[in-house]
């Protein structure tokens, strides 16, 4: 038996629409916003993401630090581009940029482990 194909749909950003559309639409076929250009824009934060792991595995801690950066910029709820920046930046001796980094994340999701384990290594109780 074959598997179905999982369809990539993006979602309209229009907030009063919010229409499923193919990956590949120009427009959305529920309020006719263009969602192509929006689709890429979102990839193309998982892609900084991805070279940011890259650089951070190669010891290329502080371009790694900023591509977590740019993330961040772009999609400042992503906390597991925060967690990355915070310990980019912590490897690179900024503890109050680390802190300050994990402490964003708790904010949003409060017990998070890494980040839990991160202030507790800088010395700072966990909110």
């Amino acid at each position: 038996m074959i598997a179905p194909v999982e369809v990539l749909t993006v979602r309209c950003p229009d907030p009063r629409c919010g229409t499923g559309n193919p990956y590949d639409a120009e427009d959305c076929a529920g309020c006719g916003t263009p969602v192509r250009a929006y689709g890429r824009l979102t990839a193309y934060a998982a892609h900084l993401f991805n070279r940011g792991l890259a650089a951070a595995r190669e010891g290329r801690t502080a371009e790694a630090r900023d591509l977590f950066a740019a993330v961040v910029h772009w999609c400042p709820a992503d906390v597991e581009a925060r967690n990355a920046l915070a310990l980019a930046g912590l490897r690179l001796g900024d503890a109050d940029g680390a802190r300050r980094q994990w402490e964003l994340v708790l904010a949003r999701r409060p017990g998070d482990p890494l980040a839990g384990r991160g202030l507790s290594q800088l010395g700072a109780a966990p909110r």
